[in-house]
Order: structure tokens, then sequence, then C-alpha cells
């Protein structure tokens, strides 16, 4: 069998979008000049590095030690839904003044980009997001800010609640592969607005405001991971990383306090996808629902007729999925039917294999099932296995997880030869798991490098300003590399540091540290 590509497109929309938001600048440089910015090299064959350059300023632990927090505590959060205040703030309701300015704002980009031939990121108000905060033309982003005033109560209350519901009931849903989810396009968009508004108080000097906005951006990536969809927990991901490159950017500043234990009080991790995989695993028989009544109950060749009849109306765009690899379902129900028992029909025997060389039944009683009762019931049980098999690992940190994902790939592609077409339906819709938890280890593994620089900036508090020799040296414990679970590389070069984290299959982040001179004692707060 031709293996299919994973019927996935907006999951992919979404990482590649994801994977973009970190690309900023196209220079590449090995020791970078600019001062926190990414600088982007791209080796041939090997993955992206972006590497920043941070002049910091010693700072000591807070008194007391967890006096700054990204998230409230526990016993601070409050009841309600989440999803109402975020669905609020993407509201325009009595704004339809800010919404019409809003319009034109962007069509006077659109019309700047076809005349000047530029790329959408170059210019305003879509340049800003990559611009640094001191760079910022302060008194024009406020004006664009002043129109979407009204969503900074909404989010502020969407912060302070435990859970996020957008109740989606996707168990009495007919066509849930194309379920549309524009609502969580849009938090992407108040996560961008939420960046300005952070740069901002940055530059302002506003620290309580940007430390606001950054737990703000936090809570909404952690409710993103509560919702149905892979597709939600990975637009908080992103949203994560919005929140890191701004706390990346105040703790450059001379007044910023260390963050070290405001990151480390973070949930780990903060994006738990397990509810989305679980829902996504039940997707088969969410979506088809005739395939519920699949079991071991012997059944009669007329009633499978008339099972088909009712399956094929429920595959909905699935249908137009499986045409791409030859299977067309003729609009004539008789020749639909017929169609499909011709796909049973050259199935089965690979379906029957699966059945007895798994276990799942003895050989005499397949035998005296009909064709389409073994061939649903393997490619039930196929599925339950398959998804089984990979969100197992979700429950393991990343770097231990990783090398039997790999073996477990090789697996998949060798049943897909045995059972054939039974696969197809499972490959259709499967999430991929090895990019989907490659995602939440990289945002681990930022907040991993947040935590180690800050404890860089606490060593210096405590030593005249000195980078340390070797992160073993630190006051406090450097976190491992989620992608390693190994310690992240730490070179001391004399005036400056070099931290990378390891690279996974598309990225790379290193820093270049250094404390500013004029910072020859250490500081306190």
């Amino acid at each position: 069998m031709r293996r299919p590509p994973t019927f996935y497109p907006r999951l992919f929309a979404i990482l590649i979008a994801t994977a973009l938001l970190h690309l900023h600048s196209p220079a590449a440089a090995q020791e970078p000049e600019l001062e926190g910015v990414w600088i982007e090299e791209r080796p041939p064959g090997g993955p992206i590095t972006q590497t920043m350059r941070l002049t910091l300023h010693p700072q000591a632990e807070p008194q007391p030690p967890l006096k700054y927090r990204l998230l409230p505590r526990e016993s601070q959060m409050l009841d309600g839904n989440a999803a109402i205040h975020y669905l609020k703030a993407m509201g325009f309701l009595e704004q339809q003044a800010a919404q019409k300015r809003l319009q034109e704002i962007i069509t006077e980009s659109m019309e700047r980009v076809r005349q000047e031939r530029k790329d959408i990121d170059e210019v305003p108000p879509y340049s800003w997001q990559s611009t640094r905060p001191e760079e910022l033309p302060l008194e024009e982003v406020k004006e664009f800010l002043k129109l979407t005033s009204f969503q900074l109560w909404p989010l502020e209350e969407a912060a302070q609640r435990r859970r996020a519901d957008f109740d989606r009931q996707l168990q009495e849903q007919d066509e849930i592969w194309a379920y549309l989810i524009p609502e969580i396009q849009s938090m992407r968009e108040l996560a961008r607005l939420q960046r300005l508004r952070c740069r901002v108080a940055i530059a302002e000097g506003d620290t309580e405001q940007a430390l606001k906005i950054l737990g703000q951006q936090y809570a909404m990536a952690r409710h993103l991971g509560q919702d149905e969809f892979v597709i939600s927990a990975l637009v908080g991901v992103s949203v994560g990383g919005v929140a890191w490159e701004d706390a990346l950017h105040l703790i450059r500043q001379p007044n910023a306090p260390n963050l070290y234990w405001a990151f480390a009080a973070l949930p780990r991790p903060v994006v738990d996808i397990q509810h989305e995989l679980d829902t996504e695993a039940e997707w088969l028989p969410i979506g088809v629902k005739v395939l519920r009544e699949v079991d071991e109950t012997p059944r009669q060749a007329g009633y499978w007729q008339g099972f088909i009849d009712r399956l094929i109306p429920q595959l909905g765009s699935l249908e137009a999925e499986l045409a791409k690899f030859g299977v067309r379902l003729p609009d004539d129900p008789v020749a639909a039917r017929a169609t499909f028992a011709g796909l049973i029909a050259a199935a089965y025997p690979g379906a029957k294999q699966y059945l007895i060389d798994r276990g799942q039944l003895d050989r005499e009683r397949i035998e005296e099932y009909p064709t389409a009762q073994v061939f649903f019931l393997a490619l039930l049980r196929y599925h339950e296995e398959r998804q089984q098999e990979a969100i197992k690992w979700a429950h393991l940190p990343y770097w231990q997880a990783k090398p039997h994902l790999d073996d477990f790939a090789e697996t998949v592609r060798a049943q897909e030869e045995q059972i054939g077409w039974t696969a197809l339906p499972t490959e259709l819709i499967s999430v991929p798991i090895v990019s989907v938890l490659q995602a939440v280890a990289r945002m681990q593994q930022q907040i991993a490098l947040m935590q180690t620089i800050e404890a860089i900036r606490m060593a210096g508090a405590v030593n005249g300003g000195k980078l340390p020799q070797r992160l073993e040296d630190l006051p406090l414990p450097a976190p491992v590399d989620p992608f390693t679970g190994r310690p992240f590389d730490y070179q001391h070069l004399g005036s400056h540091a070099v931290l990378s984290g390891a690279a996974h299959p598309h990225l790379q982040y290193r820093f270049v540290l250094r404390f500013d001179p004029e910072d020859s004692s250490a500081a306190t707060r």
C-alpha cells in the first residue's frame, strides 16, 4: 500500500505558522552584533540556528522568592469559564468605529506592500512584531493599541480563571472533519496585540505592567491546552513563544527583577496536550458514528450491506481525501456500495491476519464472520491500538520518548504494508505525534533556557558581575534540556559566554551572554 501523507491540513498550517513565528532577521553571523534580536544561520542540511545577544544586569533572588508570579496561585484562581472572556476580547460589540479604523489600517498596509513591493512583515503594524521595544515608534503604536483598549479587562479576567471551555460537544457533531475553530486563530491575534502592549510597557520602563501581560500570555497558552483540538494546544505553544521572546526583552532592562522562580513555578508542561490527544484519538468513531455499532456480535451479510449504505454518507470530507488514493465512491448508492464491498474484499486477507496475529480473536471465530465484519473489526482495533501506542509516549519526557517514537514509526510502516486499506482511515486522521511532542518540548526548552539565564543573572549578583565558569557553579540549579535530559551546553569565553539548547529537527536556540560592564557590583531587590 502506498503510504498516504497524514490528513491534517489545519495542524500542519499551525505547525508551519508556529515555526515561522520565531523567524525574524535573515542575517547570519558567528558573533551577532545586534542586541536582543534573532540572528539566523541556515547551514545546508542542518537546523536553523537562532542566536540572540543579551547584555544582562546582575539581579539577586527577589524577596520573598515568589514575589513575582506569571500565573495566579491555584488558591487564587477563580472558577468560571475563561473562554467567555477571550470571546469578549475578540468581539467588537459597540466598537464599530474602532473596527472600521483597523480595517482601514490593514487596507493601507496591504496597499503599501503592493506599491513598494515589500513583504507584509516589513510594513507597520506587522513590522512592529519583530521590533525591539526601544525601537518602537511608541506614540504611533499606542494610538494603534487604543483601537483595542476594550480588550484589557476581558484578558485580565480570563487570566484569573482555572479553565477554558468552548463547549464544543464533539460527540454530537456530524461533520467533525470540517469543524471550524476561527476563535482559536483569533486568540493568536490577541497574543500579537499583547506582544505590542508588553513591548510598549518595557520601552516605558513599566516592569509591573510587562509582567502582568506576560502572565496573561502564559494563562492563554495554558487555557488553549484545555481545548479538544490538538491545533488549539499548538496555538498555545505559539502564544507561549510570543511571551518568551517578550520576556527576553524584559530581562535586558536594568530594573528587571529576577524571574527564575516565576518561570520555575509555571505548570510542567504549561500546555498540557493529554486531553487533546485523548479526544482526537476518538475522532474516527466520533466522526463516523455508525462505526460504534461494530463489535464481536456475529451478524449476517445482509446487515453489513445496510451498514455500508449508512456508512458512506457519514464519511463527509474524508471521501474527498480517499479519492486522492484512488478510492472513488460513485454517487449512485448501489454502485457506491459495490465499490466499497470491493475494497473490503481486497483488504480482507490483511485484516484477518492482523486480528489473528495480534491475538484479538481466535482463527476459527474470525473465519465465521462475514468479510465486512472482519474488515471493520480490524479497522477499529488497529485504530485504537495505533492511537494508544502513539499517545502513551506523551506521558514521558520528550527525550525519553523520542527513540521509541522513531521505532514506532517503523512499526507503523510495517503494519501498513500488512493490512493495506484497513489502515487508511487511521492514517488520514492521525495526529503526527512526534511533531506535536516536539512543539511542546520546544516551549519547555524556552522556559528552561530562561530559568538558566536568570540563574546566571543571580550568580552575577553574588560574584561582582562575573559570568559563571560552569553551570554547576550557579547558585540555583539550571534545568536540563527537555530534548536531551542533560544540561544545556555552556561555554565561558572570557568576556562573554554562549548558552545553547539542543537542536531538534528544525531549530536551535543560542544566546551570547554578557554582563553590562557598568554593573560593577551586585544588584539587589
